[in-house]
């Protein structure tokens, strides 16, 4: 049987429910606003920074409420919600989640404006927090906005290092993923070992899930996606595969580059990735980081919740 979001959530599920609800009574229920983030509210992701964090507040206490940190829960998906709409901007998306993009369906400016709008939603959530949680959003936030410039700095000049890229990726991805895992048992008054342990399975999973979503923009189906594919590298923007590609086949591969921007044909470097083994290599990768993750997870404490940390790690695995 295939893993489902709502098989790894179940123990949390109303309580995410409560969150989505919370962010929906966040945005004014009538007006323009109200139609643009309409069919957001309508089809909200898959609510894995939330998840992970009430998961990893019930880990710790788990016979205590969660309605005190659904907030903070609510917050961590206004930034990640924020930070799409920013991002279908720069990488001038059409699709995101099966549906029209903001930036599709209004313009640019509106879907900036939007995101900024989820922005001031999580300030709003976050306002009574205490102040280490402020900090280590903080952190998040730069984190983000320094993987992404980056990203757009690198934009065409092929020149990016494994060891570069796996840096980028962690800001981008994996820091988001961490933060999640850290604040929850940190709240819950977890020992610091176990912060660190939820922190570090964070982290490998976001490595892992990036490296997928790197290997499913090239192989993946865009229908079952959600969200078109090929998108990187007609924006010139390089992943681990085409990364290892250039590094083991130059000349073919600014070939197989020329063959996209002359002709739009993505046939020529998809027959490069397999053909030197940089599709497999970056499985490889992602498995090691899968290993890592699994290893923070034996570090935590037994029961229930672990279980399902461990189901959400097979889910991101086997993500098609």
């Amino acid at each position: 049987m295939p893993v489902t979001l709502e098989d790894v959530f179940a123990p949390i599920g109303n309580e995410l429910g409560a969150v989505m609800q919370l962010i929906g009574t966040a945005v004014p229920q009538d007006g323009y606003l109200y139609e643009v983030c309409a069919p957001l509210l309508e089809r909200p992701g898959k609510g894995i920074r939330p998840g992970l964090f009430l998961l990893s507040f019930r880990m710790m206490v788990p016979d205590c409420s969660l309605s005190d940190v659904i907030p903070l829960a609510a917050g961590l998906e206004c930034i990640h919600w924020a930070s799409l709409l920013h991002d279908d901007v720069i990488d001038e998306a059409k699709t995101r989640r099966g549906i029209p993009t903001v930036n599709a369906t209004y313009d640019p400016t509106t879907a900036i404006l939007v995101g900024d709008f989820f922005f001031s939603r999580a300030l709003h959530f976050l306002a009574d927090c205490r102040s280490y949680v402020l900090e280590s959003v903080a952190q998040l936030l730069l984190d983000l906005v320094s993987g992404q410039v980056t990203e757009q700095r690198e934009r065409g000049r092929y020149r990016l290092t494994e060891v570069a890229y796996l840096h980028l990726i962690g800001e981008k991805t994996a820091r988001f993923l961490a933060t999640a895992c850290a604040l929850g048992t940190m709240l819950a008054g977890a020992p610091e070992e176990i912060v660190a342990s939820a922190e570090n399975y964070g982290y490998s999973l976001g490595m892992v899930y990036q490296l997928r979503d790197d290997l499913l923009d090239i192989t993946g189906d865009g229908r079952m996606l959600g969200k078109e594919t090929g998108m990187d590298m007609a924006a010139g923007i390089e992943t681990l595969p085409t990364i290892r590609a250039r590094a083991l086949a130059p000349e073919k591969y600014y070939q197989a580059v020329a063959a996209i921007s002359t002709r739009g044909s993505h046939a020529p470097l998809q027959k490069l990735l397999w053909e030197c083994g940089a599709l497999g290599y970056t499985e490889d990768l992602a498995r090691y980081y899968a290993v890592q993750a699994q290893k923070s997870l034996e570090q935590l404490p037994p029961g229930e919740i672990r279980g399902q940390l461990g189901l959400l790690l097979r889910y991101v695995e086997l993500r098609e």
